[in-house]
């Protein structure tokens, strides 16, 4: 055990993770023989299982609302090593990349942004980084606006990570992995019996890899996810759970747009300075948890939690000049002459022609936009709820009430971006290595945004018969918020009070099937991602609403469930530029999806198991891309679907087969209409594994393997400043999985 447990300290390659390693060694040597090995992770059927928040008190089979969960099983077969690479088997979520300092998990959801929608174990995780996969046991993902249950944000839904706590078995485990992309990953998995209603459990990760065809990108982290529960199976339990992780990757910001798609260049076209480019984050989050049962039904829990996210982010992406002539002769046939007249921008040293029609590829240079940005954002967090069971007449109730506390602060700094102070570097041939001025240390902001939320909620399951339920909760925030900048001297305060209602009418046919129609809300303040300027500060919040029409069963025995819905959400205030004063702006946009969601998940026969999904999305916006501009919701597809299924074969050799597609998506559309796409892509995975022996493993996956050259996620601000990133080419791992 000792061993297992240091190897993972080498496969983390020097990152600190020894120390770690040794007290989980130290631990093992006690470890007591238990009733066997831990149980096999569950199967892929959800339906049946209970959402992780305490405000969802009814089986996923009965909960109103469209849940995606991706379990332990499918992340390990599918070798997933991050959040991302997890909600790829999750449609209706696409991938956005960040800007200005923006890093880590930025995703859409149902078409709406995300960035701020991340929660741990039910409350919001708020920092930006790239979150790894060593600590789950799943992933929930709760599709629709919630603010009822989450508070802010949610419009599209929200992420929640399903943590690995103790248990009451003994857990010794570890996958160690290479691969084509340079990867060495190792894991550990360690669960050590306290006593009879007491356990400890200690999660390690180290890993070090590149991106396969964008070999400057790098990706090194590691982490440590130790915690412990007493009093686990009685009525009274207390856990207290520590979570770290440290990264220090070389970021990939892609390629440019190119006259509506992405630029035509080879995939390892890389524009970032790998010498300096940089995004370190160090992460430490503790959570305590203490819940008790009275015997009359009634249950109280309180959830407090503290959190240090520090973060250091300097990374280079192309933008273009915006030179509209040359002063000079032209340097190609057609090419813009300047004339002379108002409104002419000559071609300089250091600001290239933007590209216009005509322009012979090799003649088009970009620019290094380098913004940088570090600091720290600290979240301190408490969830109190009580629930209770009772009757009024012929009405089951299932009350659960709470009061949330909330004080989340950011400190950032700003550094002056050095995108006027290195040479454009030619669009086909980008030089990584070119020279550079050296690390951005002239400070433009030091801004510092603080924001105090009081939730008051209550959420009433009432049930009648054995067929109907209703759900009624309501939710009142008071989200106040302050922001201070001492180098511009600017300040802002903003309080909002908000109420989030939220009913759905439940009608069971039989034990193993539901219907359901469900309306809820959520709001959006200007602070919500922990900024105020000048332009949003005096603005109310956001607020949306979905109806939702949807019907989940089980079939074959219980073993396969199958969901569906049908969604229209609607937000008509949303944040715009002020046509009359751009500076600042207006509520007077607006989006809207309506659309189609299906999914399975569970077991055709006792080998043959599968997880499926497909959305279809039917997006609209007015005034996002300009005043009074009807056009799509960006970095939204139409169409969305993914497959991931296996088959277990005599002997224990398994295989296994993904398909993800993603269609056609819109980033973004001028005022003349002309619009730039991301084009569809499909892509293939496969999987085998097979028992070495009782104990060990051995599993072969393949990622992307018809080598698609697709883009993953997208960025576009304006015609001058955007970016696409490349999925990574064909990349094969092998892995070894010890159970002892």
């Amino acid at each position: 055990m000792r061993t297992l447990v240091q190897r993972t300290a080498l496969g983390a390659t020097g990152f600190g993770i020894t120390s770690l390693a040794a007290l989980s060694g130290a631990l093992a040597d006690t470890v007591v023989a238990g009733n066997g090995p831990a149980p096999e992770p569950e199967n892929v059927t959800v339906t049946g299982r209970r959402p992780q928040l305490d405000k969802l008190p009814e089986k996923i089979l009965d909960t109103p609302q469209s849940i995606n969960v991706v379990p332990l099983k499918v992340i390990q077969e599918q070798g997933t090593a991050s959040l991302q690479d997890a909600l790829r088997n999750v449609p209706g979520i696409t991938l956005n990349s960040g800007e200005g300092g923006a890093h880590g998990d930025t995703v859409n959801l149902r078409g709406f942004s995300a960035s701020d929608d991340f929660f741990l174990d039910g409350l919001r995780d708020t920092g930006f980084y790239t979150r790894d996969s060593f600590d789950y046991d799943a992933v929930e993902v709760y599709k629709g606006p919630a603010s009822t249950l989450f508070g802010r944000g949610s419009t599209g839904g929200v992420i929640n990570q399903v943590s690995k706590l103790p248990t009451l078995y003994p857990i010794e485990s570890g996958i160690f992995t290479v691969g084509t992309n340079e990867e060495y990953r190792g894991t550990t998995d360690v669960n050590y019996l306290l006593g009879d209603d007491s356990a400890l459990r200690i999660d390690l990760m180290g890993m070090k890899s590149h991106i396969a065809d964008r070999d400057d990108a790098r990706v090194r982290r590691w982490g440590a996810a130790p915690s412990v529960a007493f009093g686990l199976d009685t009525p009274t339990t207390f856990t207290l759970a520590y979570f770290h992780e440290y990264e220090d990757n070389v970021p990939d910001f892609g390629v440019p747009f190119l006259f509506g798609e992405p630029a035509p260049v080879k995939r390892d076209a890389y524009y970032g300075l790998p010498a300096d480019d940089r995004q370190k984050t160090n992460v430490n989050i503790v959570t305590g948890t203490v819940k008790h049962d009275f015997a009359n039904g009634l249950t109280l829990s309180d959830k407090a939690r503290w959190g240090n996210y520090y973060f250091d982010t300097r990374q280079t992406s192309p933008v273009y000049g915006d030179a509209n002539c040359y002063a000079g002769s032209a340097p190609w046939a057609g090419a813009p002459v300047c004339t002379g007249a108002a409104g002419e921008v000559p071609v300089a040293t250091f600001n290239p022609l933007f590209p216009v029609a005509g322009m012979p590829l090799g003649q088009i240079f970009v620019l290094r936009d380098r913004p940088s940005v570090s600091g720290t954002v600290k979240t301190l967090m408490n969830d109190a709820d009580a629930s209770m069971k009772f009757t009024t007449g012929v009405l089951a109730h299932t009350l659960i009430a709470g009061v949330e506390l909330d004080h989340e602060e950011a400190d950032l700094t700003r550094y002056t971006n050095q995108d006027t102070a290195i040479l454009p570097t030619p669009l086909l041939d980008p030089d990584p290595d070119e020279a550079f001025p050296g690390h951005q240390t002239g400070i433009r902001q030091r801004p510092g945004t603080s924001a105090d939320t009081t939730g008051l909620y209550a959420v009433d399951t009432i049930d009648w018969g054995t067929h109907w339920s209703l759900v009624a909760a309501l939710r009142w925030d008071r989200f106040d918020a302050d922001f201070s900048e001492p180098v511009t001297h600017a300040h802002f305060h903003h309080t909002d009070y908000f109420a989030s209602p939220r009913t759905a009418l439940v009608y069971k046919p039989d034990e193993n099937s539901s219907i359901y129609l469900s309306w809820g809300t959520s709001f959006n303040p200007s602070a919500e991602n922990l900024s105020l300027s000048a332009r949003n500060a005096d603005l109310a919040p956001e607020k949306d609403h979905t109806f939702e029409l949807g019907g989940k069963t089980q079939l074959l025995d219980g073993m396969l469930s199958v969901t569906a819905a049908l969604f229209d959400t609607v937000m008509e205030n949303a944040r715009i530029a002020d046509p009359l004063n751009p500076g600042l702006q207006t509520l007077s946009g607006e989006l809207r999806e309506n659309g189609f969601e299906a999914d399975v998940a569970g077991n055709l026969t006792d080998r043959w198991e599968i997880v499926a999904g497909y959305t279809y999305l039917d997006g609209r916006s007015l005034g996002v891309f300009g005043t009074g501009l009807k056009g799509p919701v960006p970095n939204t597809a139409h169409n969305q679907a993914d497959l991931w299924t296996t088959y277990d074969f005599d002997g224990g050799f398994k295989t296994g087969l993904g398909v993800n597609y993603l269609g056609r998506r819109a980033a973004f559309k001028t005022a003349d209409g002309e619009v730039a796409h991301v084009p569809s892509y499909v892509t293939f995975d496969a999987m085998a594994s097979y028992p070495v022996t009782d104990n060990v493993s051995l599993q072969l996956n393949g990622y992307n393997l018809f080598d698609r050259k697709y883009f993953s996620n997208a960025y576009f601000s304006s015609v001058v400043e955007n970016h696409v990133v490349p999925g990574a080419g064909r990349t094969f791992t092998l892995s070894a999985i010890v159970n002892l």
